[in-house]
């Protein structure tokens, strides 16, 4: 065989199959987006789903570099533009309907689903989504008041993979001339990936940072990209069987190799997800590079010179039917599933039926289908303009008008609403309202300490920028007090606290009015700690400390122990702990909330509780869309909720 141009590999053209498709790829796809579906839909059920979109990083690497390679095989030269191009037909059509028609829906919605809707929707045209995530600092595992478009990031990240990737792989073939040397490129490209990840994180980046970052996460990417290198002829395989054991790995003890991997990443990857979670110290880099790992696993036992033994079985398997139709349109319902259970989430709340869940999924199914049927597939056969010509010519024909004139229409009326979504999205959410309000009054209203406290003015730790108006109802109610709450005049009282304490401010400052606040948005349990500890060295700790910090972090036993042994180690102190209450994506409040209860069930006489997850339940009226912060009325009873329990600490 003779060499005529760099991409030639061990399989000449004219023996490999051209038009060849990777039997059970659909199925693998099926398996990504079904991990990641009831990580958003359940997270309780699926803590680790996430790597679902790790597995898709791979196929993406794999397939896109195998198919370039092939373009090169075939034609001597790789035609980038026209990649491209290819590309944005694929990717383009999908979304732009779900913009007009997400935009619509949350036009409809108003409030909390508007907010930042027009850099959502210029990040996803732009595919910068991650990097405009980053910039306005969106957690992707602690949405409270999830933004429409989150899911835009992974294809943001994708589209700068194939943005770039094309011209890295030309200036590495025109440099090496060994196919090993070539799959050195994306080894240090996502060994530096991985590297940049723990530096970073060691450096104490945020974990938004690490995750969105296509810096930090590009290893899966990377992972496919070898794969593809290593066997270049894996998408025009030979036509001869008699040529794989010449130019394959996937005979004698390799091929059994091989598939036993395929099964075992295949089998392990329900088990890792249920067991990986998104607040694992050892997530990023390292549990999502296992997830990559096995996703590279199970496409490396689908190549086609994998043969013999369970080979076909573990193709079949993985190229059933509903795999199949799923896996095909994966990308449509990874891009619909997340913006129709956010809307769900701002009509129906938190706390919504498991039932309204059930038909979100159904709804992203249908729609899926019906964009892959009548937008991708004919914008991917025929072209921008072929597909924009049939439907004008459509439209003008003497019969069956209705249905495509209608489409036009609609299309000009959700444009419409789209803009006017954009134009009167409010600037901020309900809880960065409810915050910024407890942050004025703070602020602005600090109680002077009294003559026998050592204890500085309180603190409270928010958005400058923020300009909201104090909540109108902040008084509470004349006979919502108790005899013994009504002693609590605040000067025994030091609270340390996250944003719900600090939404929950001007009443806590009417219900206790000299109590010493230190209050921070995004405060976690570790964070926490040390502020004790400074308030202890400072002379600033009083009788009690309120301890309410579960919105942000898990509770572990060990802090709690650090915790009594600092501030009441021979019970000179009373400690006060505050539950939570969130949605179920909050995976770590529920357990720390039993944490908390089991700690002062074991210190009696000390440690009390707050039990304001208690007092939400049956009161949705409490809480913001969130499902976190307190509103009106849930203010002033977080507040009560507190001051109850202080007292209680205080007649032991």
């Amino acid at each position: 065989m003779k060499d005529d141009h760099v991409f030639y590999s061990a399989v000449h053209p004219h023996e490999g199959q051209r038009r060849f498709v990777l039997r059970g790829l659909d199925g693998v796809r099926a398996i990504a987006v079904l991990l990641v579906l009831v990580y958003h839909f359940w997270p309780q059920y699926l803590p680790g789903g996430m790597i679902g979109v790790d597995i898709f990083f791979v196929i993406s690497g794999y397939l896109i570099t195998a198919l370039l390679l092939r373009e090169g095989a075939y034609t001597g030269k790789m035609d980038i533009v026209s990649f491209w191009v290819r590309r944005l037909r694929r990717l383009v059509p999908a979304f732009a309907l779900l913009t007009l028609v997400v935009g619509s829906l949350a036009l409809l919605a108003g409030g909390d689903a508007q907010v930042g809707l027009g850099r959502q929707i210029l990040g996803a045209f732009t595919y910068s989504s991650n990097w405009l995530l980053i910039w306005a600092g969106n957690d992707y595992f602690t949405q409270t008041s999830p933004e429409l478009m989150t899911n835009f990031w992974s294809l943001a990240v994708e589209e700068q993979f194939y943005l770039f990737w094309p011209v890295v792989m030309v200036f590495v073939f025109m440099f090496t001339a060994k196919w090993w040397q070539r799959a050195l490129a994306p080894g240090a490209l996502g060994a530096l990936s991985l590297l940049a990840a723990v530096v970073l994180g060691l450096l104490g980046a945020s974990t938004t940072r690490l995750y969105y970052g296509t810096d930090t996460h590009l290893y899966g990417l990377m992972l496919g990209v070898l794969l593809a290198m290593m066997i270049p002829w894996s998408m025009y395989p030979p036509i001869d069987d008699r040529l794989y054991p010449v130019v394959g790995y996937g005979n004698g003890i390799w091929g059994w190799l091989r598939q036993l991997v395929g099964w075992a990443s295949l089998a392990a990857v329900l088990p890792f997800a249920l067991t990986l979670s998104d607040h694992s110290s050892w997530l990023m880099p390292w549990g999502l590079l296992v997830g990559s790992l096995l996703g590279m696993g199970m496409i490396q036992a689908l190549l086609p010179d994998v043969r013999g033994g369970t080979s076909g079985l573990f193709r079949g398997l993985l190229s059933l039917a509903p795999l199949r139709w799923i896996g095909q349109r994966s990308y449509g319902i990874y891009l619909w599933h997340w913006p129709l259970m956010v809307l769900a989430h701002y009509n129906f709340g938190t706390a919504r039926s498991p039932w309204v869940n059930v038909g979100v999924l159904l709804l992203t199914l249908i729609v899926a289908g019906l964009s892959y049927m009548y937008v991708e597939q004919p914008v991917r056969q025929l072209g921008f303009r072929g597909a924009l010509s049939a439907w004008f010519s459509a439209m003008v024909a003497p019969t069956g008008r209705a249905l495509p004139v209608g489409a036009a229409v609609l299309a000009g009326v959700t444009l419409i609403a789209t803009v006017l979504a954009v134009r009167t999205a409010p600037a901020m959410t309900e809880a960065e309202a409810v915050v910024a309000a407890g942050a004025n009054y703070a602020q602005a209203s600090a109680p002077v300490p009294q003559p026998s406290s050592a204890s500085a003015a309180p603190t409270a730790s928010a958005d400058p920028s923020a300009s909201a108006e104090p909540a109108e109802s902040a008084s509470p109610s004349p006979n919502s007090s108790t005899a013994p709450s009504a002693a609590v005049d605040g000067s025994q009282v030091t609270i340390v606290g996250d944003s719900v304490t600090l939404a929950s401010s001007i009443a806590l400052g009417e219900a206790m009015p000299q109590a010493l606040v230190n209050a921070e948005v995004s405060r976690t349990s570790s964070a926490a700690l040390p502020v004790v500890e400074q308030l202890l060295g400072s002379g600033q700790m009083r009788e009690v400390l309120v301890f309410s910090v579960t919105a942000n972090s898990t509770f572990t036993f060990d802090q709690l122990e650090q915790l009594k042994a600092s501030v009441s180690p021979n019970g000179e102190r009373k400690i006060v702990l505050v539950t939570g209450v969130g949605p179920a994506n909050l995976t770590w409040i529920e357990p720390s909330n039993q944490v908390i209860r089991e700690f002062a069930a074991q210190n009696p006489g000390t440690v009390f509780i707050a039990d304001w997850q208690a007092a939400t339940k049956g009161h949705p009226e409490y809480l913001v869309s969130d499902g976190v912060h307190p509103m009106g009325e849930g203010i002033v009873a977080y507040a009560q909720t507190v001051k109850d329990a202080v007292a209680k600490a205080l007649n032991k």
